[in-house]
């Protein structure tokens, strides 16, 4: 390869999710809790990992800042996985709420 061929490596990116920004007060040092996400056939980590999220508040159901907050992802990666799990049948929205259907695995296509 000569000097001025790149090759593949400039193309590399990082694909996870950007974090959202710290939801704690600055004066008081926490280690983040990360809720760990379990292994669900048909569905990402991430998407595993919002779903995780969405069961842990329960029948209270989340809002999607809350889901935010607790999971660690913005508010635009965790509309597309809602939506995707919706898609699943495991959520649904009520209101400006998102609740868990249910805790079955999801088909796979």
């Amino acid at each position: 390869m000569s000097k001025r061929q790149k090759g593949r490596r400039h193309r590399r990116v990082n694909r996870t999710p950007r974090p959202v920004g710290s939801a704690r007060p600055q004066g008081s040092p926490q280690p983040a809790v990360r809720i760990p996400a379990r292994t669900v056939p048909g569905l990402g980590r991430h998407e595993a990992r919002t779903w995780d999220g969405l069961l842990a508040v329960g029948a209270a159901g989340a809002s999607v800042e809350e889901l935010c907050a607790s999971v660690g992802y913005q508010a635009r990666t965790i509309l597309k996985h809602v939506n995707g799990l919706a898609g699943h049948g495991l959520a649904e929205l009520r209101g400006d709420r998102w609740y868990a259907t249910a805790e079955t695995q999801p088909v796979s296509p």
